[in-house]
């Protein structure tokens, strides 16, 4: 529903958070500080000036704790396509090795798959699916590493590295695909949601000065920024910092390169 918002640069996201958060705290305080029961005198400032320190700290872990495990799933998919692209060129460098004509009719195959990966199942990837026309050259590739027939000891033991090679590959796809939907639960939001909305009521009850104003929408801003940043790496195929094909894309040049 918000993904619209990652075909903006990083550093607008983190801008508009930053200040979403010091005008939510700047404009707050004339609408809650109107109910009597929440009017701020001398004696209520202090009990409340503490308690929003605390309740800054809790909420600044609740994000940092948010931020890890959004980093996590960022770097496990990177790791993924890194290990896709390594098995696809151990798999091309085998099927040299096999010495067969057989073997060199699946290199050809094996390249136009690691092309459409890039150029075909990746933009559909942006949208949460995959590319029929990659599916395709996928089971072309399976067909003839299948087709294979070793004569010869030597090409039996490199039969047996390619069977390996080529299920790294297929569980590396699976993996990415899987992997399109990545994102933290709605339950990690929820919380910070939460924290965020109380820190600011509290905020908003602490008696005004121009001092106190500046500093406190400097302290949501630092915050604002903070779960923007959550934000940028939540979806780890999608913004301007998303995970590229960048190891697949090397695959192909070495590939292209082995032919020459």
């Amino acid at each position: 529903m918000i993904d619209w918002l990652y075909s903006f640069p990083d550093w607008l996201l983190n801008a508009g958070w930053a200040l979403f958060m010091a005008a939510a705290i700047t404009v707050l305080p004339f609408l809650t500080q109107r109910l009597p029961w929440l009017r701020p005198t001398p004696e209520n400032t202090d009990f409340v000036l503490r308690l929003q320190a605390t309740l800054f700290t809790v909420t600044s872990i609740v994000v940092a704790f948010t931020l890890v495990q959004a980093e996590a799933n960022y770097r496990k998919v990177d790791s993924l396509i890194s290990a896709e692209g390594s098995s696809i060129n151990r798999l091309d460098r085998l099927l040299v090795r096999y010495g067969d004509a057989a073997a060199a009719r699946v290199r050809p195959l094996l390249l136009t798959y690691t092309r459409s990966v890039v150029s075909d199942e990746w933009p559909e990837m942006l949208h949460g699916g995959g590319s029929e026309r990659t599916q395709r050259a996928f089971g072309a590739v399976t067909r003839g590493v299948l087709a294979l027939d070793p004569q010869s000891g030597r090409q039996t033991m490199l039969y047996g590295e390619i069977l390996r090679a080529f299920d790294a590959i297929a569980e590396s796809r699976d993996s990415r695909l899987n992997a399109v939907t990545v994102s933290l639960s709605a339950s990690f939001w929820e919380v910070v949601a939460f924290a965020v909305v109380i820190l600011l009521f509290v905020s908003s009850a602490i008696e005004r000065t121009r001092f106190r104003a500046v500093v406190l929408a400097c302290q949501m801003a630092v915050l604002g920024s903070l779960i923007g940043f959550v934000f940028i790496v939540d979806q780890p195929f999608k913004g301007r910092s998303a995970v590229d094909p960048q190891p697949l894309q090397q695959a192909i040049a070495i590939m292209e390169a082995r032919d020459d």
